[in-house]
């Protein structure tokens, strides 16, 4: 396996240089069941896939794609991450914001911390990964899935930080609908 020097050490990627002809989607949380599937999904339709997540993808990944091992919940990560992102591409079709972390402890046990990485990680990365992405899904008209949980409408104990990310999500992601809608881009 290559080893490569990156500008950001905490990033790593897999890649080909541009784009095919086709449609393209950057999926965040790749690397997880839902992120891995949804990946799979896309690649099988003939899609260019943009792969985000802080875990290694392991193989699988599509070959005329680009995996970018980073961490969403930092704004710096995320202005290298679609850097890349038009490096590879000049227009995205569609965007999958479902990377998310858990913290399953009492809201009271809770600290700060805690509480920030969750909204980091789940609804800051969103709203500045949506904010960067606009450009490009603006130039042909794109989509924006945003994948929330049903703990932002019921939920249960001990996972208070993450309902409230989620349910900030769906607030969001009406805004986004409203706001977006003019550029041809749906929510």
């Amino acid at each position: 396996m290559e080893h490569h020097v990156h500008e950001h050490p905490h990033e790593h990627e897999h890649t080909h240089a541009h784009a095919a002809e086709g449609k393209t989607v950057l999926i965040t949380g790749a690397a997880g069941g839902i992120g891995r599937a949804t990946v799979a999904l896309f690649c099988s339709r003939g899609w260019n896939v943009i792969g985000v997540d802080r875990a290694t993808f392991g193989n699988g990944f599509p070959e005329h794609g680009l995996f970018i091992q980073s961490d969403i919940s930092k704004p710096e990560a995320l202005l290298s991450i679609f850097g890349k992102a038009r490096e590879f591409t000049a227009a995205l079709d569609a965007l999958v914001n479902n990377a998310a972390v858990q913290v399953a402890k009492p809201l009271i046990e809770t600290s700060v911390e805690e509480w920030d990485a969750v909204m980091a990680a789940n609804l800051r990365s969103v709203f500045l990964g949506v904010k960067l992405s606009h450009p490009l899904l603006k130039v042909r008209g794109g989509a924006i899935v945003n994948v929330s949980s049903v703990h932002a409408i019921q939920t249960s104990a001990n996972i208070a930080a993450y309902a409230a990310s989620k349910g900030g999500m769906l607030a969001l992601t009406r805004a986004m609908a409203i706001e977006f809608a003019p550029d041809n881009i749906r929510v």
